[in-house]
């Protein structure tokens, strides 16, 4: 793929399966690069280099090769997460008056859409398409379509994914666009479909977070029961300052693993792409100086700080730490949250999330 500006294919990637390539993207300022796999979609690197340094600083955790990706103990690093992110409450919900009932995979209840999810998907390779500004590196664009009842889920949705990155003072940007309409079949009238990415992201110089300076810009969260589904209630998260001071993250605590939502967005806009960037969250590390900050359109982001990871021999808990836009979690079992996750015959989701990182 030669004669696009900033793309190059690693072909090398998985000696497992040639289908999954590494696609690598570079902004024209050479400060900033991230990469993508067909597999998952999953975010491999996601790296920035001083303007005086040669050497790229990843903050995105992953594995070497595509091969590792497999792994069982793989905790969905770097991974495009649907049909359905997130947990839908025992595997239940009921659509046009039918009952579903798909995989129960945590606490008794669906996590990130079933046990074969986009995360295990291999996507077909991008189109490639125009670079949107001289300060951009070209999108590429993936797509599947996802087949009635796959995973248990109904309707047949089209899937589009947009990858592309852009020049920043002292880095870069990386945009991540989700699309989703509902093909068929004719008896169908509603699908669900809540997207996300599932990166885990470390900008220090330690094996874990600690020391990492950890601002948000909400504290109303979906208040949860012990297995970790909404109960309904938008509450303050006991660990995020009402003023919205920054956290400073240690080795243990503070041990979050909940949604965040934004106070007064509009829950009924099915594609959230026209709607202004919203700050999630801005990250720092003194050791580093690097800065990583995640934006998106949709109402709600889910911040988990790693304490169930443990990849073996690699990658222990608390290694990283997510930001997962999304839709309210369990939103299909919610009356008033349902119509945010639901998608009918002539209507498109949508969203938009931004992750820069710079020096």
């Amino acid at each position: 793929m030669t004669g696009y500006t900033g793309y190059t294919v690693n072909a090398e990637f998985d000696k497992s399966d040639p289908a999954n390539k590494l696609h690598i993207l570079a902004t024209p300022n050479g400060c900033f690069t991230a990469s993508f796999s067909n597999r998952g979609l999953t975010i491999v690197d996601l790296a920035a280099r001083a303007p005086s340094e040669p050497q790229f600083h990843n903050v995105n955790l992953a594995f070497e090769s595509g091969e590792y990706y497999r792994r069982e103990d793989n905790p969905y690093f770097g991974a495009f997460i649907g049909r359905v992110a997130n947990r839908i409450q025992d595997g239940k919900f009921k659509l046009d008056g039918t009952s579903y009932q798909i995989a129960q995979t945590n606490f008794g209840h669906s996590l990130h859409g079933g046990k074969h999810g986009y995360d295990k998907v291999v996507f077909r390779d991008p189109q490639v398409l125009p670079a949107p500004s001289e300060t951009s590196s070209v999108k590429l664009k993936f797509t599947y379509v996802s087949k009635h009842l796959e995973e248990g889920f109904p309707g047949e949705l089209l899937i589009a994914v947009k990858y592309w990155i852009e020049d920043a003072p002292g880095g870069g940007a990386l945009y991540l666009e989700y699309e989703a309409t509902l093909l068929g079949p004719e008896n169908v009238d509603h699908a669900i479909v809540n997207l996300t990415n599932h990166s885990y992201f470390n900008i220090g110089d330690k094996p874990t977070i600690e020391d990492t300076e950890l601002t948000l810009t909400t504290n109303s969260s979906l208040e949860v029961t012990d297995t970790f589904v909404p109960t309904g209630n938008i509450v303050p998260h006991p660990l995020v300052p009402p003023d919205l001071s920054t956290i400073k993250l240690g080795p243990d605590e503070p041990d979050i693993d909940h949604a965040f939502v934004f106070p007064g967005a509009d829950i009924s806009v099915l594609d959230t792409r026209s709607l202004p960037l919203q700050v999630m969250a801005s990250a720092y590390h003194p050791n580093t100086k690097l800065h990583l900050i995640g934006e998106t359109t949709e109402p709600c982001f889910q911040l988990y700080t790693g304490k169930y990871t443990n990849v073996d021999g690699l990658y222990g808990p608390r290694s990283g730490f997510c930001l997962e836009s999304s839709r309210y979690i369990d939103a299909v079992n919610k009356e008033e949250w349902k119509g945010m996750v639901t998608i009918g015959k002539n209507q498109t989701y949508g969203s938009l999330t931004k992750y820069s990182l710079y020096y």
